[in-house]
C-alpha cells in the first residue's frame, strides 16, 4: 500500500510565521487567537436579596471554618504540651497507654485542622469565580456543599482511623503485657 500525503496549506506549529505576522511568546497577544479567550463575565451576577444573603452566610461560614481550624490546632498544641509534661513528671520510661493517648490527642486535632484548611481552598476559588461572573450563585452553593460533604467524610475517616489506632495499640499492650 502506498500512502501519499497531500500537500495542503496546513501549517505546523514548529514552522516560521508567514510574512506580516510577528512571532509572539503568548498566544493571547495574537489577534487570530482572540476568539478563544473568555473576556468579561460569562453569566449575569444575581443581585437579588436571596443571593446577597447566601453570599453573606457563605462568607461567615468560611470565616468560622478558618477560626475553627486555628482553635483545633491550638488544642492539639495544648494536648501535646500536657503529654510532654506528663512524660516529664514520670521521669522513667513513659507508660505506653499515656504515650498512645498523647499521639492520638496530638494527631487528631492537627489532622482535623489540616483538613479544614484544605476544604477552604476550593471554596475561595469558586467564590472568586462567582464574583467575576463566571458562576451563578446556585452553582457556587452547590460546589461549597460538595466541599463540605467531602470535609465531613474526611473528618469521619480520620476519626475512625484514630479510634482504630488507639484500640489496636491498647489491645496489643493488653495481649503482650
Amino acid at each position: 500500500m502506498n500512502y501519499t500525503r497531500s500537500q495542503s496549506k496546513s501549517r505546523f506549529f514548529s514552522e516560521e510565521p508567514q510574512q506580516g505576522q510577528s512571532p509572539s511568546e503568548y498566544p493571547s497577544q495574537n489577534p487570530n487567537f482572540k476568539h478563544q479567550e473568555i473576556e468579561g463575565p460569562t453569566v449575569e451576577r444575581d443581585l437579588s436579596a436571596l443571593a446577597k444573603e447566601t453570599r453573606q452566610v457563605l462568607e461567615e461560614m468560611m470565616k468560622k471554618i478558618y477560626s475553627l481550624s486555628r482553635t483545633v490546632a491550638l488544642l492539639g498544641l495544648f494536648q501535646l504540651g500536657i503529654g510532654a509534661w506528663i512524660t516529664y513528671i514520670t521521669q522513667a520510661s513513659p507508660i505506653i497507654e499515656v504515650s498512645m493517648q498523647n499521639v492520638v490527642a496530638f494527631g487528631f486535632p492537627f489532622a482535623l485542622a489540616l483538613i479544614l484548611r484544605r476544604s477552604l481552598k476550593p471554596m475561595y476559588f469558586f467564590k472568586k469565580m462567582e464574583e467575576q461572573g463566571r458562576l451563578q450563585i446556585l452553582t457556587l452553593t452547590l460546589q461549597v456543599v460538595k466541599n463540605l460533604n467531602a470535609l465531613f467524610a474526611r473528618v469521619h475517616g480520620v476519626s475512625l482511623l484514630c479510634i482504630a489506632g488507639l484500640s489496636s495499640g491498647l489491645l496489643f499492650h493488653l495481649l503482650t503485657g
